[in-house]
């Protein structure tokens, strides 16, 4: 049987796949729509013969003689066959659409076991670290031979959940900034006095960090102390509607719907919860 046919076999289980593109040798790009959706889910489907090796495979789902790897589901684990593809091209001399190492770091973000852990930068916009503490993978606190503390944030996070806002805070090397940081996929670093700022941020996709690495209330009110017209702008922000971005977006469109408000989203002063919030070491910052 053809890889082809081996695919139509699934249309069973993914509704009618109204799309086949072949990507490199034993791996497929298929789209699947029922006429009741609007959108196509796309997969990449993982042939056993392919250039894809075992250990990759087994992050997706087995089916007969083949692997699938949603793309459109929220989940992940098709990032690191897009990895091993673009090391294939790479191989090959056939062009990428980013570069090997971009396309490395995305995934690594989400399976360091894969990839390894983001390093730890040795050298800091403040000085070399000698001291570091791992807050997540790419994200560390770090201390410098200037007797400096600073949040470091790696190129995957920094630019997919940092705004520009809390960017204008932070610092690049010297290397970074001559050659353009978005070419370099350096680190950000932020000074401990404002590293409050982005740690909000980092926090709301990572809630397990309220109560083992950050106290939250002592993050609020060193919020208040280091930056009192960010803090007020943010809470404006959100009593407006503005943080709530599909809001906006009906709005933009002339439709009349009310903003989604959070009280979970302001930023409240915390009386007698000081502003020490770093609870992994005890830093007092």
């Amino acid at each position: 049987m053809c890889d082809y046919e081996k695919m139509s076999d699934l249309e069973g289980e993914l509704g009618p796949i109204v799309g086949k593109e072949w990507i490199c040798p034993g791996i497929y790009l298929l789209s699947a729509r029922n006429d009741d959706e609007l959108l196509s889910r796309d997969y990449y489907a993982v042939m056993e013969k392919s250039i894809i090796p075992p250990e990759a495979r087994a992050y997706g789902r087995k089916r007969s003689s083949l692997w699938l790897f949603p793309m459109t589901d929220g989940s992940a684990e098709y990032k690191i066959i897009q990895y091993e593809v673009a090391k294939y091209r790479a191989r090959n001399n056939l062009p990428l659409e980013e570069p090997l190492r971009a396309t490395a770091f995305f995934a690594a973000q989400s399976f360091p076991e894969y990839f390894g852990a983001f390093p730890v930068p040795l050298h800091t916009s403040r000085g070399c670290t000698i001291r570091h503490w791992v807050l997540d993978n790419g994200i560390y606190w770090l201390e410098t031979d200037r007797c400096e503390e600073v949040l470091a944030v790696c190129y995957p996070v920094w630019s997919t959940e940092l705004s520009d806002l809390e960017m204008e805070l932070g610092e690049q090397t010297k290397y970074d900034s001559r050659r353009d940081i978005e070419e370099t996929l350096g680190y950000i670093f932020f000074p401990a006095e404002v590293s409050c700022i982005p740690l909000r941020e980092l926090l709301r996709a990572r809630p397990e960090w309220a109560g083992t690495v950050i106290d939250k209330p002592a993050l609020m009110n060193a919020i208040w102390k280091a930056a009192p017209a960010y803090a007020t702008l943010m809470n404006c922000q959100e009593q407006s509607g503005k943080n709530d971005l599909f809001f906006s977006l009906l709005a933009e469109a002339g439709v009349d719907a009310a903003p989604n408000i959070s009280a979970a989203n302001m930023i409240w002063l915390f009386p007698g919860a000081g502003d020490n919030f770093l609870l992994f070491r005890g830093a007092n910052v």
